[in-house]
């Protein structure tokens, strides 16, 4: 099968593959396949900067968590799920590992995918997964925001960064505020829904904007701080833009010193570093809930599946200056 893989001693190079081998269950039977999970027919498939990050013994063989098919078999415990079943979701297999979404075939948990709205089409349901439960996670447990929340979204021409404007809003914030760059604000507009932006290289206009709201708003949303292009918005600035004592900075991206504190459970007070949480099925089911509510849409960079669609979309991934999601037609 056509796929995407990693490949070298520790997996850490991107290639594409026409001749992969397929998950051995299409061939032969359901014996194969773990009670918990389901196969899938990969029609569109959607990547994020994670996939080049993590080398082959933690991301897996093939690339990408990012998936949106149509269910060809079902394991023994499945009983949400049957054949033909259009879903959405993470390509997560039912031991918890990553399996893979860039490739014509993919294995997911149960608990990893849900049934695919019919408002959606394949290639934007396949860019919801990551970027969108990553807000959720961010402004709804770590961020507190609730219907009146004032929330402040940096990287807001982004993946993550859009979606979480667009989740802000229809979660009911009272104000929603992005930062990125001017050039970009009609996008963040058009896409995002949202008229207050401002400009991250206009110095004078950081400033003031600075100067005017401290202390107003709830949940900070950064999705640029950290990303590996060297953007670094967590100035001795930014913190007061938050309300005291009730205020949360919620980072998605952070240096290695912020995972360390992370993992060693020493994080500061109203400062969150957000990992996605997994079994993610109820919270696909609320995103697709809140997009259709707002009519709200993932913007999509879709790609051919092939070797130089591949090459390129990864290459502006890693520039960190896409707008949207990257997405791949699988089928």
């Amino acid at each position: 099968m056509k796929a995407v893989v990693r490949t070298g001693i520790m997996g850490w190079t991107i290639s594409f593959k026409q001749d992969h081998p397929a998950p051995p269950v299409t061939s032969s039977g359901d014996d194969l396949l773990r009670p918990n999970e389901v196969l899938l027919r990969v029609k569109s498939a959607a990547i994020n900067p994670v996939d080049y990050k993590l080398p082959r013994m933690i991301g897996g063989t093939v690339v990408g968590l990012d998936v949106s098919g149509i269910v060809e078999k079902v394991g023994k415990d499945v009983t949400s799920f049957e054949e033909g079943d259009h879903v959405f979701g993470r390509a997560i297999d039912g031991k918890g590992t990553p399996s893979g979404s860039l490739a014509e075939w993919a294995v997911a948990n149960m608990e990893e995918v849900a049934k695919k709205p019919n408002f959606l089409q394949f290639d934007e349901a396949a860019a919801l997964p990551t970027a969108y439960l990553t807000g959720i996670n961010s402004l709804r447990d770590a961020g507190k925001v609730r219907e009146g929340s004032s929330v402040l979204v940096i990287g807001a021409s982004g993946g993550c960064g859009l979606a979480g404007v667009q989740l802000a809003k229809a979660m009911g914030a009272a104000r929603v505020v992005g930062i990125c760059s001017g050039k970009n604000f009609d996008f963040v507009r058009t896409h995002g829904g949202i008229e207050e932006l401002v400009d991250y290289t206009d110095d004078a206009a950081v400033r003031k904007f600075v100067e005017e709201n401290a202390g107003k708003f709830d949940c900070i949303y950064d999705t640029a701080t950290g990303s590996g292009k060297g953007e670094d918005y967590v100035s001795t600035a930014v913190p007061t833009l938050l309300k005291k004592e009730t205020g949360e900075y919620v980072q998605i991206n952070g240096k290695p010193s912020d995972w360390l504190r992370k993992f060693a459970g020493m994080e500061k007070e109203h400062r969150a570093l957000v990992l996605t949480k997994s079994k993610a099925k109820s919270d696909l089911e609320l995103v697709a809930t809140l997009l259709e509510a707002t009519k709200a849409r993932p913007y999509l960079n879709v790609k051919n599946f092939d070797e130089t669609g591949v090459k390129d979309a990864f290459e502006q991934l890693k520039e960190r200056r896409t707008k949207g999601k990257m997405v791949f037609n699988i089928e």
